[in-house]
């Protein structure tokens, strides 16, 4: 069976999380690095069409959204848990925290500051398609394009409240890390790597420390694998990995039916294939691609929409 082999790319703050989540967990992985814009063809051979990275790949089973990949990483390797029983109820709080903390971050980095230092990574030309490629991403969902109006109104006061909350503790929920402490991490570290806005955290000093905390943790034991190995290896592979959770289909639809798949807030592109497992964590749809062979894709329950496909 193949091992885990992760599709990101350097300045991907939600990759970053899963990076981190590496590191904290000891994992060794396979880095695949993805373009930050269209077009993605190896990834989207994949994934039938969802183009937000990470993706995270075990074989053919391919993994869209931090959000499972969390509950997946726990499953497989339970020691040193993401979610641990008591603070179940806390983590799914933060989870629901996730976007407000992202939105608000987002447009910090893209202020002028931040923007010239991302023009001399990036250059002018390839910061121009950036910016066309993420006006696309935001067409047809329920999201608005994160904007500094929203920033304003919630950066401050959720990096404020994290920051008092980690006075009491190394990590937001105690002595050891937890999903909380990823999913907020990303977020901060997307605003602490821009050399231009780096300086808006800088009263927050327990919050400073707490990020140094994490980063010592690393990103675990990666290794380079080029998109088409990536690809082979999910051609190659005739073992599935077990489906999260018991079967609970979508309303209205079964088992063996061609249906199609989307997020519903942004990066709306559908994934269409044979709907193989439904659960209140999952749902997974079987596909084949020429380069790849089947594939099993997992998406989670929440958040994406599920229909019949046309």
């Amino acid at each position: 069976m193949s091992g885990i082999i992760l599709h990101h790319y350097d300045l991907s703050p939600y990759s970053e999380k899963m990076r981190a989540i590496f590191g904290y967990k000891k994992l060794p992985w396979r880095s695949v690095i993805t373009p930050s814009i269209m077009p993605k063809d190896e990834l989207l051979v994949l994934t039938g069409g969802y183009r937000k990275a990470p993706v995270l790949q075990i074989g053919r089973d391919i993994y869209c959204d931090t959000r499972l990949m969390a509950r997946l990483l726990d499953r497989l390797h339970p020691a040193m848990p993401l979610v641990p029983g008591p603070l179940r109820a806390s983590c799914h709080a933060f989870a629901a925290l996730e976007q407000t903390l992202f939105f608000a971050s987002v447009p910090v980095v893209f202020q002028p500051a931040g923007l010239k230092a991302l023009m001399e990574y990036l250059g002018p030309e390839v910061m121009q398609k950036f910016s066309e490629d993420r006006r696309q991403l935001f067409s047809g969902g329920t999201s608005e394009r994160p904007n500094a109006a929203y920033s304003k109104l919630n950066f401050l006061p959720q990096f404020n409240a994290i920051d008092l909350q980690l006075a009491a503790s190394p990590y937001l929920l105690g002595e050891a890390p937890t999903l909380a402490d990823f999913i907020a991490y990303h977020c901060a570290w997307f605003v602490l790597s821009n050399p231009g806005v780096a300086g808006t955290l800088d009263p927050f000093k327990n919050l400073l420390a707490w990020i140094a905390r994490i980063k010592a943790l690393g990103h675990g034991q990666p290794s380079s694998m080029p998109a088409g190995e990536a690809l082979e290896v999910a051609r190659a592979c005739t073992q599935d990995q077990p489906f999260d959770g018991p079967l609970m289909e979508p309303e209205g639809l079964k088992l063996g039916q061609r249906v199609s798949v989307n997020a519903t807030d942004y990066g709306c592109d559908s994934v269409v294939g044979t709907l193989v497992h439904a659960s209140v964590y999952e749902v997974a749809l079987k596909r084949s691609d020429e380069r790849a062979g089947d594939l099993i894709v997992h998406f989670p329950r929440e958040g994406f929409r599920v229909s019949a496909a046309e």
